[in-house]
């Protein structure tokens, strides 16, 4: 697999300059659409393959980069199942699905854009089967598992419409977590507040909807719509649901004391990529992250730039 390096023409000098506020960002360029519906062309699928743990002692994008690429050539080498999974991803009646391969595999994959975005608005729709651990990830490193994802962890004691920094910290920004019981065709009902994930650093947000706001829009065991904003060299991120704003971190302020933003800019840089996510499971939670045969789904995807 190529590095950052190979895909992203970006430097130093420019994530350390003059970044864009989420309030500055109203000159967007137009729509584009990323799924034409039919094929996956303009995506490619990746291993779900875990780096976080190689990056604790590297400091420049160049050794993030080597710590990254020696991981992966170790998989690369032992043929590992891991390196071999590349998710089940179909288009079917103008839709994304994607799932393990076989159901049951429990390994996950990414579904990731070939090309790179910075500062940007992302829409799409999703829904997900009861129980998929997912969402999508924004300023993706090519690798998949380094980046900033916009959770729909549809999943009990899951959070929605919140963030976590995937090997950029490893932190939790979950205003709204959410919990259910199984119904049939991976279905949920009870569909109730969760309790949050206490393993996790837990940053601040602002602008966080309550889980009351959140239940009055959610379309449970339907279509929801997401829209992402993303802007900064540390960005400042934000989602909506169905109009309704659920969160808005500043990467550079999270309030986690010894937190180094400084990773944001070695690990990631000014621009990355967007992934879908299918994740694995742990097997000590049995089928909660992933119930055996379920699938996420995404439509009308489509991202404007900051012009």
């Amino acid at each position: 697999m190529k590095t950052r390096r190979q895909f992203i023409n970006t430097s130093l000098a420019a994530a350390a300059g003059a970044s864009v506020t989420s309030s500055q960002a109203d000159s967007f360029g137009e729509w584009k659409s990323l799924f034409d519906g039919k094929t996956l062309n303009g995506w490619r699928k990746i291993p779900r393959i875990s780096v976080g743990g190689v990056l604790d002692k590297t400091s420049t994008p160049e050794e993030v980069d080597a710590a990254i690429e020696k991981t992966l050539s170790w998989h690369r080498s032992q043929n590992s199942p891991a390196h071999q999974h590349l998710g089940d991803w179909r288009v079917i009646d103008g839709v994304i699905e994607g799932g393990q391969d076989p159901p049951g595999s429990r390994l996950g994959a990414y579904l990731q854009t070939e090309e790179t975005y910075g500062d940007f608005e992302l829409e799409y729709e999703m829904r997900p089967d009861w129980q998929t651990d997912t969402g999508v990830l924004v300023r993706q490193h090519p690798a998949g598992t380094v980046g900033f994802q916009v959770l729909c962890d549809h999943r009990p004691d899951g959070g929605i419409g919140g963030f976590f920094t995937n090997g950029v910290g490893s932190y939790l920004a979950a205003p709204v977590v959410v919990d259910g019981d199984m119904d049939q065709d991976f279905k949920v009902k009870n569909l109730r507040e969760g309790k949050i994930e206490s393993r996790f650093a837990h940053a601040k947000v602002s602008n966080a909807a309550t889980y009351d706001q959140f239940r009055e829009i959610w379309n449970v065991n339907d279509w929801n719509r997401f829209k992402v904003r993303c802007v900064g060299a540390n960005p400042v991120l934000t989602v909506w649901i169905n109009d309704l704003e659920m969160a808005t971190l500043d990467s550079s302020n999270t309030g986690i004391e010894g937190y180094d933003t400084s990773i944001i800019e070695s690990r990631i840089g000014r621009r990355g990529h967007i992934g879908l996510e299918i994740h694995d499971n742990n097997p000590k939670k049995g089928w909660n992250q992933w119930a055996k045969g379920a699938v996420s789904r995404w439509r009308n995807i489509r991202v404007r730039e900051v012009v």
